[in-house]
């Protein structure tokens, strides 16, 4: 049976997905792909919309490099997606992972600025990200994700493997929830 679907919803689908797979130690390629796809709809729907600037559009670029930039940011994503410019079955890439994680934080922003709430999906990836990251966070950022978050249980929940943190989010969203 065909389905209807909406563009916000595929994104929020392909992301939902990349997130799991990401939480999974699934292949990283298809995380990437998935995260930029979401990405990319986000974007595109947030500058139709004349919304705030996202990863890709950034204020904190200088113009004469943005498209550096963007060809940097996005070229495992088109390398992965398409051969059109080329060709070649043995071309490589350098891929850095690490970027997959950025085009994922980006897309929760994106979906918050089109007035979407983060499901039990976005709220664990973004929540593992403050436990684990925080000092990439400003101290708003910190005091947003952890507010509700007792401090003797932070350790705790660092100390959980990511497959083990996302399996137990529901658990740990209602109990932190009911602080």
């Amino acid at each position: 049976m065909n389905e209807k679907i909406r563009k916000i919803d595929a994104a929020q689908r392909q992301l939902d997905s990349a997130i799991t797979l990401w939480f999974r130690d699934g292949d990283s390629v298809a995380i990437h792909t998935l995260a930029c796809s979401a990405y990319q709809i986000i974007h595109d729907i947030n500058r139709h919309r004349k919304g705030r600037d996202l990863l890709l559009d950034s204020l904190v670029i200088k113009d004469e490099y943005r498209r550096d930039f963007i060809s940097f940011m996005k070229g495992s994503y088109n390398f992965f997606k398409h051969a059109a410019s080329d060709p070649d079955p043995e071309g490589t890439v350098e891929f850095q992972p690490i970027l997959t994680e950025l085009f994922i934080l980006f897309s929760i922003l994106g979906l918050e600025l089109c007035g979407i709430k983060n499901n039990l999906t976005r709220w664990t990836f973004i929540f593992y990200n403050g436990l684990h990251n925080p000092n990439i966070l400003t101290e708003q950022g910190r005091k947003l994700i952890l507010q509700n978050v007792p401090p003797e249980e932070i350790d705790d929940a660092r100390k959980l493997a990511k497959a083990n943190f996302f399996d137990d989010s529901f658990m740990l969203w209602r109990r932190f929830a009911s602080h």
